[in-house]
């Protein structure tokens, strides 16, 4: 079946009252992601959400390196 699994979408603003996109923040923290090895996508008209679509086969032992990639990721911000 299509569409199963897991998939995490973070839409990035730079004031969550007013929701403006914070665009260029995306496209610096999706270099940063690639850096760190996580395939992402950006999406969005806009261009300010992260989508990440991790394999059917992640471990949970997977799940802390993620993390810290994620974490230095967005280091900063």
């Amino acid at each position: 079946m299509r569409g199963r699994g897991l998939m995490l979408a973070i839409e990035l603003v730079k004031d969550r009252r007013t929701k403006e996109p914070a665009s260029i923040e995306t496209a610096v923290i999706f270099e940063r992601t690639r850096e760190n090895g996580l395939v992402v996508s950006k999406s969005g008209a806009e261009r300010n959400i992260l989508r990440l679509v991790p394999p059917m086969c992640l471990q949970m032992s997977d799940i802390p390196t993620i993390e810290m990639a994620f974490n230095e990721s967005f280091a900063g911000y």
